[in-house]
């Protein structure tokens, strides 16, 4: 059971960060708008580096699941 979780965790996680790294429903957008109001955070995070590394993380989150179910 305990692989099964983690496959499924992998999976849900990899497709929310695909979500927003594709901008589904300007989630990159409303990310920036609620971190824009800490201080400094307004030049770093903006939209397209939110779409990056959620990007990042999906890549990574897809591949894991990959590499994981291929072990026997």
């Amino acid at each position: 059971m305990n692989a099964w979780a983690e496959v499924g965790w992998g999976v849900v996680f990899g497709a929310a960060t695909l979500m927003v790294a594709f901008n589904y429903r300007d989630v990159a957008w409303r990310i920036h708008g609620f971190m824009a109001n800490t201080v400094g955070v307004n030049r770093l995070l903006t939209p397209a580096m939110v779409r990056f590394t959620c990007g990042v993380l999906a890549t990574a989150s897809i591949v894991s699941v990959v590499v994981g179910l291929a072990r026997p």
